[in-house]
């Protein structure tokens, strides 16, 4: 679900989940503007899967897609979620949690956690972008 510091959701989800096994271990924040690029980085999470599932869409005149990948963890358990987008003045400010297990975890499977949203302004310029990502723990609401 969006949340937006209390206000109304100034973005909506895309995609929140895990990028496939065998998909592109990047890491980052971000910013889609074209739809090229947006159609290159759907496919990068979805690497491996047959067939590729089409994009979900996304007016790129009105919205602008954030995409934040924290890489590839060695164990399950992990969550990253965008939890507000915001501009101030030409800085993009982007506010998160990334979520780890607790404890020894000794699951050998891994994960790309990754939160897909398009935040509700068009093409803008931005100077900046500024992340704010806490990390807690997963039994941590």
């Amino acid at each position: 679900m969006s949340r937006s510091s209390g206000r109304t959701a100034n973005f909506r989800t895309l995609y929140h989940g895990q990028a496939t096994a065998g998909a592109a271990s990047g890491y980052g924040l971000f910013l889609i503007r074209r739809s090229g690029s947006w159609a290159q980085h759907w496919a990068s999470i979805n690497a491996g899967r047959q067939p590729v599932p089409p994009p979900p869409l996304v007016d790129l005149t009105r919205e602008t897609v954030i995409m934040l990948s924290v890489g590839t963890r060695a164990v399950l358990g992990y969550d990253v979620t965008i939890e507000d987008v915001t501009v101030r003045e030409t800085t993009l400010v982007v506010t998160g949690v990334e979520r780890r297990p607790l404890g020894d975890v000794t699951l050998d499977t891994m994960c790309s956690p990754v939160h897909i949203v398009a935040a509700r302004f068009g093409p803008q310029t931005f100077e900046d972008m500024l992340l704010n990502l806490r990390i807690k723990s997963a039994e941590t609401t």
